[in-house]
């Protein structure tokens, strides 16, 4: 297994809000419990995408109480993220959503995939609110250092 180093949460206020389930998704990978791993990204994904449409005043009566789905929809319509990052959130809820609505079991690939989606996104967030400055495990995001604009 690639090693990710998520020591950057603990530094980061955004994340400290929703509290990302680290430790309990790197059991269940250990475990090769890989459709719990992803169910427990999606769940964190959630939590985050309601935070984010929330600190950006976007909850209306079309996204509240509603889905990801509804809250990645919020973000990407107003333009927040780039495109590249609101294709993590994508992949994450799509993962999710096959680990816990179809009979497909997840395969240590596909898991070690998700978790390095799930890896980026966080640093994005973390660099992005916080002005941190954790490296992503995907080369390709390296140039995606977007900071945070303040009115």
């Amino acid at each position: 297994m690639k090693e990710f180093n998520f020591d950057f949460v603990k530094k980061s206020h955004l994340l400290e809000k929703v509290n990302p389930q680290i430790s309990k998704i790197f059991n269940f990978y250990k475990n090769k419990q890989y459709n719990e791993m992803v169910f427990n990204i999606r769940r964190d994904v959630e939590k985050l995408a309601t935070l984010l449409v929330e600190q950006a005043h976007l909850v209306s009566d079309e996204n509240r109480g509603f889905g990801l789905s509804e809250k990645i929809k919020t973000l990407r319509q107003n333009a927040i993220y780039p495109a590249t990052i609101m294709r993590l959130f994508d992949r994450l809820r799509t993962y999710g959503s096959i680990a816990v609505h179809s009979n497909m079991n997840i395969d240590e690939y596909t898991a070690q995939l998700a978790l390095q989606n799930y890896h980026d996104l966080l640093v994005f967030l973390a660099n992005y609110h916080d002005g941190l400055n954790a490296r992503y495990a995907d080369i390709l995001l390296k140039r995606v250092q977007r900071k945070k604009v303040t009115a």
